[in-house]
């Protein structure tokens, strides 16, 4: 039964999850449109990282699989020529902060 309970009960985490994340991308637009809503898009964009990183978790993805996913993203990008990549070289620099380690702390020790 406790086992029942467990499942049922990270079955109901992932949706709130989910629900939340939602919410987030919801914020996110509207809070775009704000001229002076660079703190609060800021807010909203941590939560929504962060929540996707919680969502994985529950859902039997640990933290460095998803960073790993990430990464191989990234570099398609840049493979690909992406337009953000071909237009601003945002992935190029998105790999630098990945590989600078300054993403370590979620999943990772700070010191390897």
């Amino acid at each position: 039964m406790h086992h029942t309970m467990n499942v049922a009960s990270n079955a109901k985490l992932i949706e709130v999850l989910k629900a939340e994340l939602i919410g987030e991308a919801a914020d996110v637009i509207r809070i775009s449109l704000s001229p002076d809503g660079r703190e609060d898009l800021k807010d909203t964009l941590g939560s929504a990282v962060l929540l996707g990183y919680l969502l994985a978790k529950r859902c039997g993805i640990a933290f460095e699989e998803l960073d790993a996913d990430i990464l191989k993203k990234i570099e398609s990008g840049i493979e690909e020529r992406h337009m953000i990549e071909s237009n601003f070289g945002d992935l190029s620099l998105l790999k630098k902060h990945f590989e600078s380690g300054n993403t370590r702390g979620i999943g990772q020790d700070k010191k390897r």
